[in-house]
Parts: C-alpha cells; structure tokens; sequence
C-alpha cells in the first residue's frame, strides 16, 4: 500500500509529521494559512513544483480507493472539513451555504484568492479516487455559490468545470 493510503488510514504522517485525524482536527486559522495539508488530504495526479513533498496519485492509489470504502469515508471526512471551512453543507448529496453562510467572512468567493487552487484541486481527487458524484456535487455547489454570492472569475470557474474531467 502506497504512501497515500497509508496516510488515509492514519498508518502514515505526513512531512511535517501530522497525522490525518491532527489535520482533521485544525482550526479554521490554520486551515487557511496552512494549506499543505491539501496536498495530503485530496492528492491529485499532477505534480506541483513549488511543493516537491507533494504525494501523486498513481494507478495503484486509485485501485486502492476504488476497492476500499476506508480509504473513500477518510476523503469524505475531509470533504465535509472543508465544506464547514467554506460555510458550505452535504445534504442529501448536494452541496448548499450553510444557514449561517455570510458572503463577507469568505475570501474564496473574492476574484483572485488561492483557495480556487484549492477548489480545483479537491474536485479533481475526489473524480480521481472513485468519488465521481461526489465531485460533481462539490463542483456544482462551489459553482453555485460562487456565481450566486461572489467575484469568482471566469478562469477559475473553467478550471472548477474541468477538474474532474479525466
């Protein structure tokens, strides 16, 4: 089992030595100024240059999820962490604001901010891993919102629409 899963299956640390369940435990401060745990927590088949410690997603690591429903709840879980980072809900296998959603308080739906990087990067992994629908579901509800209450531009809704697209 690769490096990946293991670290999914909390078997692993990653490099700067945090298991998955201390990631799952951040803060909302640490979750945006501290966003190498992207890396870990939705990996993606492509490399990053500014990151060498980035983990890749290889036909073995899909094998894995596609076979291993542990490996797809431990995604999940960091799916729903992000979704409550970005005032955003699963319900009924669609992605909403949360009643509490307040336009103001969220950089992601400003114009140019990294976490459409980000965005783009956890559709991709969860297409990748053997979530399709619930790739498509992020996708969507990000979409939504962000055409609805934000300043997204049109690069980053291309990159969000074409993410999970393999």
């Amino acid at each position: 089992m690769n490096v990946i899963c293991q670290f999914m299956l909390g078997q692993q640390l990653d490099h700067k030595n945090r298991s998955i369940e201390q990631i799952w435990a951040l803060d909302d401060f640490w979750l945006q100024y501290d966003r190498e745990y992207l890396q870990w927590l939705f990996p993606i088949d492509t490399s990053n240059k500014l990151q060498s410690h980035t983990p890749l997603v290889c036909q073995s690591t899909r094998d894995y999820f596609f076979t291993c429903k542990a490996l797809r709840e431990a995604q999940r879980r960091s799916l729903n962490m992000m979704l409550n980072f970005y005032d955003m809900q699963l319900i009924d296998g669609v992605v909403l604001p949360q009643t509490d959603f307040s336009v103001n308080e969220h950089s992601w739906l400003k114009y140019d901010d990294y976490s459409h990087q980000c965005i783009t990067q956890m559709i991709r992994s969860l297409a990748l891993l053997g979530q399709k629908e619930l790739s498509q579901a992020f996708q969507k509800g990000m979409i939504d919102a962000a055409v609805q209450y934000g300043e997204v531009g049109q690069e980053s809704l291309t990159h969000w629409r074409n993410a999970h697209l393999l």
